[in-house]
């Protein structure tokens, strides 16, 4: 199941994109889950005093 010379590029291409958006759909939540949960604990750390900004 190998594409025709002529279009190779593009399905490769296709795929490759594919692959990246896909990587992109997981890992973006993976990081703004990190990011929320680092602005909770500082905001935490600010109600409780125990904010240190070193």
């Amino acid at each position: 199941m190998i594409p025709e010379l002529d279009y190779a590029a593009y399905v490769w291409t296709s795929y490759g994109l594919f692959a990246a958006i896909m990587a992109w759909q997981i890992i973006q939540p993976i990081l703004r889950r990190r990011r929320l949960i680092d602005e909770i604990r500082e905001e935490q750390a600010l109600r409780s005093g125990d904010y240190d900004d070193t």
